[in-house]
């Protein structure tokens, strides 16, 4: 009787696991879920913005302003809210700002024509209103492409820079193919493409619950024209040239950029140290509590 009870209990549990996969395969529960985790206030977190031919860009400013300045900058997709408790963290020793990049969260588009250095020039647009001369910057995914671009092109005004799960140049990106892939070797790809893919339903959600669904669309859409030109295009001798202090995260299960890609970031640039988190995917590296502090201790440690 008692091997029979067991035996009922894990057909129990087992059951009901299955159904809950069905339930997040099969409907908006799940998407639901997982949007809500990435709208999650900043605590302490005040919003402002600067306008500027015809773009309004959002900030998240964070943490005690004596404290060193740090830019924090976002993936693809994603927006600052996005990493809340990753920046939370951040703040405990830093003054953090948290930019929405044009087209993300709740900044607009804009009409000028995309380009890496429209990236940085953002950046130096936001710092310029707060007041800050130098500062640090840490970015994520896409985000660390953007930190490479300020390294380029203001690196008077970059004390040091962290570069978490990110890339130099489309080689990097890990399509995956079997999949309806929101990144293919041809641009990116929203739903408008006949995809069906679960990354994007998420954003789409939380993009509802901000209340910027519709320009959210809009830049998918902008992303789908722009075809293969949106990905960074950056080769080895422009790292070479950077002489900024870079510290290189990698995620060691990276399932998005390939973590060959992320190293060889390290090994171009000249004044760098590397860093690499096993295990931790691409997202979950910024998003999972026992990754966050791996991170943020390198971080401190590098800053």
């Amino acid at each position: 009787m008692r091997m029979y009870y067991l035996e009922s209990k894990n057909t129990t549990i087992n059951s009901f696991l299955l159904f809950s996969f069905l339930y997040c395969l099969f409907s908006s529960g799940c998407t639901g879920f997982f949007a809500s985790k990435l709208v999650e206030p900043i605590k302490n977190g005040k919003m402002s913005q600067v306008s500027h031919k015809g773009v309004t860009l959002h900030y998240i400013e964070v943490g005690d302003k004596q404290n060193p300045p740090l830019i924090f900058l976002h993936g693809i997709l994603a927006f600052t809210q996005s990493y809340s408790e990753f920046i939370e963290r951040l703040a405990e020793k830093y003054f953090v700002v948290g930019i929405d990049m044009r087209g993300h969260g709740r900044s607009t588009i804009g009409t000028e024509p995309y380009s890496h250095k429209l990236l940085a020039d953002d950046v130096i647009l936001v710092a310029d209103e707060i007041g800050l001369d130098k500062f640090y910057v840490v970015g994520h995914s896409a985000g660390g492409f953007a930190l490479l671009s300020i390294a380029k092109l203001y690196s008077h005004r970059l004390i040091k820079g962290v570069s978490i799960a990110s890339l130099y140049n489309h080689k990097g990106i890990d399509y995956n193919e079997k999949n309806d892939d929101y990144l293919t070797r041809t641009g990116f790809m929203d739903n408008r493409n006949n995809r069906n893919n679960y990354t994007l339903k998420i954003f789409d959600r939380a993009y509802e619950k901000i209340g910027e669904y519709d320009k959210f669309d809009s830049t998918k859409k902008v992303m789908v024209d722009y075809g293969k030109s949106m990905f960074p295009s950056y080769n080895k001798s422009d790292l070479r040239d950077i002489k900024t202090p870079i510290l290189v995260i990698v995620a060691g299960g990276d399932d998005r950029i390939k973590p060959e890609h992320t190293i060889q970031i390290s090994t171009l640039i000249e004044n760098s140290k590397l860093e690499v988190v096993k295990g931790a995917t691409h997202f979950g590296i910024v998003k999972r509590k026992k990754y966050i502090d791996i991170v943020i201790g390198h971080i401190f440690n590098f800053l």
